[in-house]
């Protein structure tokens, strides 16, 4: 009896009968897979996880923030205003005379300017060239000028600038200089001209480039989802490296691009304008005489200078401190209308009080905290930088090697570090950089060690052995495949860090080891409170709490 077999094709069916031919299944659709997550998305995912750690580094990036954009919170000199400057036109004026008065007499009475300069930039402009000084000057003088009277002095600015170039190449007598220089003084002196009303905006012409860099940095990271969803949006989706390449690109290039921008087409110069001492332009009122006149004027939240101190306001409590209940109602009206007279037009209260020389301690927080921090933040780079080096190499390698690296850390380790700083600090001396670079070179063991127990625990994984074998380079493995999936626990490691950075730092400035003055920072003003403990308590308790 012959026995049926199903067509090629079907199988048999479980219960042996002969099946009935079917159609072949067709090919399944191909499915477009989504694109694949970066190691730094999977790294910042898994950073995420972490609260203690996110939030830590939320509340360093918004400390952060606010220290690189203190000069637009505290500050003495307006952010914008509409007025005269009559003190920087006299300025000006008076340093492009002795800029003059230099070049004229560059060979044989170079000092004889000396008791002018004085009193102006031109000390500071010595190493200068003369003849950039004199059309940085002449800029400024022309900037506060208008109509007619800014028409001949961009004549007469052309013939000093022409003359003063030919008389320092020795192609022109010096005495056709002077005669410029004598109706520069005669023509253009702050008396007889009229200055025009112009918008200016103080602090954001004494920012120098590094300020720019920190400042356009600080807002792409704090705007990056905004600006990053414009950029996909930009790019197709099947491009992811383009996306990344142009991501890195932007946070990276776009600050040096324009702190090189700035650091060429904006001079860098120092306005000693007292601000504080403008008034405002009324109708019944002439401020052809005063330094600084407004029409309009605003000031930073905080409206006091960094050293900016006032003998009437000594030891003034926080416009919110509760009152003394020993004071008499007589003893705190005379304290209030003497503290009041001590004020200038465009003062406000002291929101953290005043120290010993009447000091604004708001003001002195974010400017300390923009040291401490800058010591936090360049201090944990530099000892992360070491330890992911360290210990990468180490936990790749392993044998000889690891053991070595081991027995170097378990040494560093046994030191006690905060004493080797002091050593070090007290044989080099007091400095910010000195401190930042100390604290980074003593601090990296605990780095080094968790990133050699990731790179042991990574090292066997299947895409590591499959780089092997394709014979990638060990750079290329430890750099771009091993150490991006063992970075979530330096960054926890990190933002701690800054915590103990700004504590080593601190301790240091307290004890007088630390930033001096006139730079201020958290250890250093509650270093000044020791001795105004019982009169002026609030300046050890705010700095206190910051740290």
């Amino acid at each position: 009896m012959s026995k049926e077999y199903p067509p090629p094709g079907n199988p048999l069916p479980v219960d042996g009968t002969p099946g009935v031919a079917e159609p072949l299944a067709a090919e399944p659709e191909t499915v477009v897979p989504h694109s694949a997550e970066s190691q730094w998305s999977l790294v910042w995912k898994e950073f995420r996880q972490r609260r203690l750690a996110l939030f830590c580094a939320v509340l360093v990036v918004l400390l952060a923030t606010v220290a690189i954009f203190a000069p637009f919170l505290a500050n003495d000199r307006p952010l914008y205003y509409v007025g005269v400057n009559r003190f920087q036109y006299v300025e000006a004026a008076r340093t492009a005379r002795v800029m003059l008065a230099s070049v004229i007499n560059r060979k044989t009475s170079e000092g004889a300017a000396a008791g002018e300069a004085s009193t102006s930039d031109a000390g500071n402009t010595a190493r200068q060239d003369p003849v950039d000084v004199i059309r940085l000057q002449l800029e400024i003088m022309g900037d506060e000028l208008a109509g007619s009277e800014r028409e001949q002095f961009d004549v007469l600015r052309e013939e000093i600038l022409t003359t003063a170039r030919q008389v320092a190449d020795g192609a022109a007598e010096p005495d056709q200089l002077a005669e410029l220089r004598a109706r520069l003084r005669k023509e253009f002196d702050a008396r007889e001209v009229t200055l025009a009303i112009a918008g200016h905006w103080p602090v954001l012409a004494t920012l120098n480039w590094l300020d720019i860099a920190f400042m356009v940095g600080n807002l792409l990271i704090l705007t990056l989802p905004l600006w990053r969803f414009g950029l996909n949006r930009c790019i197709p989706p099947g491009k992811p490296g383009l996306r990344s390449t142009a991501v890195t690109g932007v946070l990276f290039g776009l600050p040096v691009l324009l702190a090189a921008a700035w650091w060429v087409i904006v001079p860098e110069r120092i306005d000693r304008t007292p601000y504080k001492t403008g008034v405002l332009i009324t109708e019944g009122e002439d401020a052809k005489q005063a330094e600084v006149a407004y029409v309009g004027v605003v000031w930073p939240p905080v409206p006091y200078g960094l050293d900016e101190g006032n003998l009437g306001t000594i030891f003034e409590e926080p416009a919110w401190w509760p009152e003394d209940t020993e004071e008499t109602s007589e003893e705190a009206a005379r304290r209030t209308d003497k503290t009041a007279a001590a004020r200038g037009p465009w003062d406000t209260i002291h929101w953290m009080g005043t120290d010993e020389i009447g000091r604004d301690l708001f003001c002195r927080m974010i400017w300390g905290g923009r040291v401490s921090l800058s010591v936090g933040i360049v201090a944990v780079s530099i000892y992360v930088s070491l330890g992911i080096l360290i210990g990468s190499i180490a936990g790749y390698f392993r044998g000889y090697t690891d053991l070595v690296i081991s027995r170097i850390i378990e040494v560093v380790i046994c030191f006690p570090s905060f004493f080797l700083i002091l050593a070090i600090v007290a044989f080099v001396g007091p400095s910010m950089l000195v401190i930042m670079v100390v604290i980074g070179l003593t601090s990296w063991t605990g780095v080094a060690r968790l990133v050699r127990a990731e790179f042991l625990r990574l090292s066997g994984q299947e895409f590591v052995l499959a780089g092997r074998v394709l014979g990638y380079s060990p750079l290329r493995l430890i750099f771009r495949h091993v150490l991006p999936n063992a970075m979530a626990p330096v960054l926890v490691s990190a933002t701690f860090g800054v915590a103990g950075a700004i504590l080593t730092e601190s301790a240091l400035s307290f004890l007088g080891l630390g930033i001096t003055v006139p730079k201020p920072s958290w250890g250093g003003i509650l270093s000044d409170g020791r001795d105004a403990i019982f009169s002026g308590e609030w300046i050890i308790i705010f700095p206190g709490l910051a740290i």
